[in-house]
């Protein structure tokens, strides 16, 4: 298997971190987005994470690789084979993905444009969507050590890789003291292996 990543995507970090914490053999291939690149000959889209598999077929979208990788690679199992559990686990997901959405696409405007001509309304209406998201993530969590259930799952990883980019990109968009348990739940996670080796490079 192959993965494409971008240095940076927290997207990219969550499929690595479910890699490493498995053991599997990968090989991966960072690309420079905003940069000249073959990725279009992988992924036709140019999304990352992308996965290659050994049989040439490809996998674009960070859930439907994740969902992947925990079927083939089931041994720590990281989404539940219980269909509650499971819909639970995608739910937290679904959540923290978008609001990382609506974050990336506040900082892409901000990239791309300068302070006239940037859209107030739109950047209003993303910070609207990533702020309610966390608030209702931080909710969910309360006092609890993790996300769903006794142990680390697919929830806590995608909140903890999302959390780590903002934190080191964008810092004010996320402040700490707001959302003291999802705090705890991101430092916890910065302390294992599997993320001290994915660490987002600085800006």
């Amino acid at each position: 298997m192959k993965l494409y990543i971008s240095a940076a995507s927290s997207f990219s970090r969550k499929i690595r971190v479910m890699l490493i914490e498995k053991g599997v053999k990968h090989d991966v291939e960072t690309v420079n987005l905003w940069e000249p690149n073959d990725l279009k000959h992988t992924s036709p889209i140019g999304k990352v994470p992308a996965l290659r598999l050994d049989d040439g077929r490809v996998l674009i979208n960070s859930p439907l690789i994740a969902d992947y990788i925990d079927g083939r690679f089931p041994d720590p199992r990281y989404i539940p084979a219980d269909a509650e559990a499971r819909i639970e686990v995608r739910r937290w997901e679904a959540l923290a993905d978008g609001a990382m959405e609506a974050v990336s696409a506040s900082l892409y405007e901000m990239r791309f444009h300068d302070k006239t001509q940037r859209s107030g309304e739109w950047l209003g209406r993303q910070r609207g969507k990533f702020e309610a998201g966390f608030a209702a993530l931080e909710q969910m969590l309360g006092r609890r050590a993790w996300c769903v259930g006794e142990a680390m799952s697919l929830a806590d990883i995608t909140l903890a890789c999302h959390i780590g980019f903002i934190t080191l990109r964008q810092p004010q968009l996320f402040p700490q003291e707001k959302y003291p348990g999802l705090t705890r739940l991101w430092k916890n996670l910065e302390t294992r292996e599997s993320f001290r080796q994915t660490a987002p490079p600085p800006a």
